[in-house]
């Protein structure tokens, strides 16, 4: 349909002269909305940037909540200090092993010889390992020199890691929430903390997850404020800050590069924005590039020598099916429910490659639940991209590689907990906004709100009640808080005899034998040294007195305590013939100790 316009407007004849300026009459074609210019694509890299540009400084934030701050976090310090007070360090003994006994011997060495290259036994080479998280701890080693006062310390030094952990936790969680809530992002972050086995673990043992966590979170909050200045490159102090946080990240857990994808993402946006010197520019690339080849090549020993190798052995050997299950339906739920793993019935990891999920109806539909908070989850990361586009790429990155992981994925995830508590609660937000106007009684909305958050608050401090100890093995061998004293009381008298028989031993003439995961273990804490089994053990033994110790500091491994002897005896039996005379034995309900003496068979 065509219409008349009459303007004043140049006319043009055919050969492109301008003519005078008379008025016509115009016919114009309507408008095609299909014909319409389109819309760019939304650019999230510079849409993110400007929502963490909008964001309050983190300074603003605390001296508004400090009361908040003061109660619970206060409260938390406070509780995790009567813990330490209360628990004799002898009840750790049996927890020394793996990671923390690991960590504990790369602080030892350091403080010993002035370096971190640490044995676990006379015969053995130096492991290959991440030294950092013992040497933060190695402070504590060189201020005492008994095990129980360093161990001590070092739970000390571990409560203001987790609780800045939970600070920033809250600082985080906030940017979704209006100020009249800042509040109770503090107080569920520190809630959070303190009903999580996982991160009281990091309280108690000198684990890499609470500062691994802490720096990071550190360094992205670091971040953030450089880019959002008007002139990064003048933010002298604050960038080196960053990249000292980003040497002790990457040095903590090698996944530490993927602070250098949320960086990337965000200097993208800042990039866009416009306003950077071509120096500036070059070295946003460069220097980054050139300190992650640096730290890489200084720590080739370790990355190439037993890090880089474990994710080959778990996509060669492991259920991919229960990957998945296990990630969906265990860890990701664990991220936004602290005690989500206690309710299962059966523990759905039986071994590092292979798990089995709903092996009874309750955990089939347990697990059915977190499989729905994970759906949950991932529609609120969608929800979020335009805003939080440097948080996804952040934790998606390693996602590939922790889900492989199939025991420590979980524990791995628990540097990304404030994002994931982000994108999970968008996407509560959205469902319901949409259920709201379907259901009348939705409409009533802090009612429920308060009844749902109580109700989980109270279920994750029910199941923690139940299973304060033996948390990851059948819930027929958890152990209560009301049980808890004696449990404790058993494991401590145990291992407190078996230490003070070891120390009677002649230190040059003693080498022991232990399970593995355990060797070493003595050497911390008695110091007293081991010797792996190999051909010269018949040699060894008649020169020197050898010890098979045999122990367990939890219900489940007690158990099977004779066949786990046995097993043990049998290993040696490789190497030559010998006896085993008893020399040592302690029991209580909750642990067991016995000491062989290893002789040559004559």
């Amino acid at each position: 349909m065509w219409r008349d316009q009459s303007a004043a407007l140049p006319q043009i004849d055919a050969r492109g002269i301008l003519r005078d300026f008379i008025p016509i009459p115009l016919r114009v074609r309507p408008e095609r909305p299909h014909l319409q210019t389109r819309e760019p694509p939304l650019d999230l890299t510079k849409s993110s940037f400007d929502f963490h540009c909008g964001l309050e400084s983190p300074f603003v934030f605390f001296r508004r909540e400090w009361r908040a701050i003061a109660i619970f976090g206060g409260g938390f310090c406070l509780l995790m200090l009567m813990g330490v007070a209360w628990l004799d360090p002898s009840f750790f003994y049996p927890r020394l092993q793996t990671d923390p006994l690991l960590y504990y011997l790369k602080a030892k060495a350091l403080v010993d010889s002035g370096n971190t290259a640490a044995r676990l036994a006379v015969n053995s080479r130096p492991f290959p390992y991440a030294a950092m998280p013992g040497v933060l701890r190695a402070p504590a080693l060189f201020a005492f020199r008994d095990f129980d006062d360093q161990w001590r310390a070092i739970q000390v030094l571990n409560i203001p890691i987790v609780a800045g952990f939970a600070l920033m936790s809250a600082y985080i969680l906030s940017w979704t929430q209006p100020v009249r809530r800042h509040w109770m992002t503090v107080a569920f972050a520190f809630a959070f903390v303190a009903l999580s086995p996982m991160w009281i673990t990091n309280v108690y043992a000198p684990l890499a997850d609470a500062p691994y966590a802490a720096f990071t979170l550190l360094a992205i909050l670091i971040c953030i404020r450089i880019l959002c200045r008007q002139s990064p490159g003048r933010s002298t102090g604050l960038l080196v800050i960053s990249v000292v946080l980003f040497i002790v990240a990457f040095l903590l857990r090698f996944t530490g590069p993927v602070l250098l994808i949320f960086a990337a993402a965000l200097g993208r946006g800042r990039w866009s924005a416009g306003g950077l010197s071509r120096r500036v520019k070059r070295s946003m690339f460069i220097v980054p590039l050139v300190l992650l080849i640096a730290l890489v090549w200084l720590n080739s020993q370790a990355i190439f020598g037993r890090y880089l190798a474990e994710p080959f052995t778990f996509v060669k050997y492991g259920d991919k099916s229960a990957l998945m299950l296990n990630l969906m339906g265990v860890a990701l739920p664990d991220q936004i429910m602290p005690d989500f793993h206690l309710a299962f019935s059966q523990p759905p990891i039986i071994d590092i490659f292979h798990g089995r999920f709903g092996r009874t109806p309750v955990d089939a539909a347990w697990t059915v639940l977190g499989i729905a908070m994970s759906a949950t989850l991932i529609f609120g990361l969608w929800r979020s991209r335009s805003r939080m586009f440097p948080e996804i790429l952040y934790v998606v990155a390693p996602l590939p590689v922790l889900a492989l992981m199939m025991p420590s994925t979980s524990r791995y995830l628990m540097s990304y907990q404030p994002f994931l508590w982000l994108f999970f609660f968008e996407g509560v937000s959205v469902f319901w906004i949409r259920l709201k106007p379907l259901v009348p009684i939705a409409r009533k909305s802090r009612l429920i709100i308060g009844a749902s958050a109580i109700a989980v608050m109270v279920t994750a401090g029910a199941l923690r009640w139940y299973r304060v100890a033996g948390t990851g093995a059948d819930r027929s061998f958890a152990v209560s808080m009301n049980a808890a004293p004696a449990y404790i009381g058993g494991v401590s008298t145990t291992f407190r005899s078996l230490r003070n028989f070891l120390e009677t031993l002649p230190k040059d003439r003693t080498l022991l034998i232990g399970s593995a995961g355990t060797v070493g273990r003595w050497t911390a804490i008695a110091n007293r040294s081991y010797y792996v089994p190999d051909s010269a053990l018949v040699s060894i033994a008649s020169n020197k007195e050898v010890y098979l110790i045999v122990e367990c500091g939890t219900l489940e491994y007690c158990q099977s305590f004779s066949e786990w002897k046995n097993h043990l005896e049998e290993r040696l039996c490789y190497f030559g013939e010998f006896s085993y005379t008893p020399v040592f034995s302690v029991r209580s309900n909750w642990a067991r100790a016995e000491v062989f003496r290893v002789e040559p068979s004559t």
